[in-house]
């Protein structure tokens, strides 16, 4: 089984085509790397409820924009871990 890591990854890398290199790192901000926009961001937050059933208020959304890997990764584990 993937872990909460590899599963965004993956569904990074597949939704948006591109991916993690040395360019873009788990701590690229992906909005200025021009990977991710607004859209894709509400589909990312949609993935990340369902994927690990939890669920994510339109306030944690706005207030922590997630826009790294790694600052998704860490909120998703505390969410899993919370439950």
């Amino acid at each position: 089984m993937a872990t909460t890591t590899e599963s965004i990854r993956e569904y990074l890398e597949e939704r948006f085509l591109f991916e993690f290199d040395d360019t873009i790192t788990p701590g690229t901000d992906l909005f200025k790397a021009g990977v991710i926009d607004s859209f894709g961001y509400v589909k990312l937050m949609n993935f990340l409820e369902t994927e690990f059933s939890v669920s994510i208020s339109p306030e944690e959304m706005l207030t922590n924009v997630f826009v790294s890997l790694t600052a998704i990764d860490e909120f998703i584990q505390k969410k899993v871990s919370a439950k």
